[in-house]
């Protein structure tokens, strides 16, 4: 009985208040309240979160990309991810090997990809070069020439000089007698404009070319429309090979009003005095399939 007594006594009896030390108490005024601590660590871990999340359905939709043409919710999808968060661009699966699969399903995602891939976020990718060289290698089409207006359009700067010239010379290329592979000119699915000259890019290529001359006749003019955009934005290069080739192919092709044209371009250009390594100039005569500048 006498245990239980104590045992109760021991439970509900109020200890001594123990006296405060002066030191502990600074420390304890110093230190950051818990909520306050924990909310950065909170705010680190949602966006952390959002951006796995972004990334996997990123990786998902480039992967169909890649295969066939995305319906237009779905590549305006892909777009605002890329614009939201660009760096997620260097970790989409996408690999030069397949950018050309890219161009051909989905020109747009292609042109926004090497975009975010070109600019600094955070740093210009390593595998650049490997992916300007894979859209030289690619057969010329429509579509390519595309992807290329729109990089000269908006991120000229980015764009190196030696790209710029093997890409025109595999234009030139692809319009020979002999040349094989080039492709078919075809519309875009799930284009954003840039078709018909209607785009953001100020100038686009139409695929309605003259639909009754042949293929090969169909790859000369949007060939020579798209050199005469070159020339508009100062990109169409200078230089003893670039201009001698370009020259000869608006001269193998003068029957066609499209390489008349440009001929007429080289020719105002060398008329003018060398500010630098371009060709510029606008053509009075433009045709109605190229944009308006």
């Amino acid at each position: 009985m006498c245990g239980a007594a104590n045992s109760t006594e021991d439970v509900h009896a109020s200890p001594a208040p123990a006296q405060p030390n002066a030191a502990d108490a600074n420390e304890n005024a110093n230190a950051p309240t818990s909520p306050a601590n924990d909310e950065p660590r909170d705010e680190n871990a949602v966006e952390l979160s959002a951006m796995l999340a972004a990334l996997r359905e990123l990786r998902g939709e480039m992967k169909s990309a890649i295969d066939s043409p995305l319906m237009p919710n779905r590549q305006q999808r892909v777009l605002e991810l890329l614009r939201d968060r660009p760096a997620l661009a260097h970790r989409c699966g996408v690999f030069p090997e397949v950018l050309p699969s890219l161009v051909e399903a989905n020109p747009p995602v292609a042109i926004e990809l090497v975009l975010c891939l070109a600019r600094d976020h955070p740093a210009p990718s390593n595998n650049l070069p490997a992916f300007f060289e894979s859209l030289v290698s690619m057969p010329t089409s429509l579509h390519s020439m595309e992807v290329v207006n729109r990089l000269v359009s908006d991120a000229s700067e980015l764009l190196p000089n030696e790209f710029i010239r093997a890409y025109v010379s595999g234009c030139v290329a692809s319009c020979s007698p002999n040349a094989d592979g080039a492709s078919t000119p075809t519309s875009s699915p799930g284009g954003d404009g840039m078709l018909t000259g209607g785009g953001a890019s100020g100038g686009g290529l139409s695929p309605s070319v003259s639909s009754g001359s042949s293929s090969g006749g169909r790859m000369v003019r949007l060939v020579c429309m798209f050199l005469q955009l070159l020339g508009r934005k100062k990109r169409l290069l200078r230089g003893p090979d670039g201009a001698a080739a370009v020259t000869q192919f608006c001269v193998e092709n003068m029957r066609t009003k499209e390489a008349a044209a440009l001929y007429r371009l080289l020719g105002a250009a060398n008329e003018e005095p060398v500010g630098g390594d371009v060709v510029g100039g606008v053509v009075e005569e433009s045709c109605g399939e190229v944009g308006t500048p």
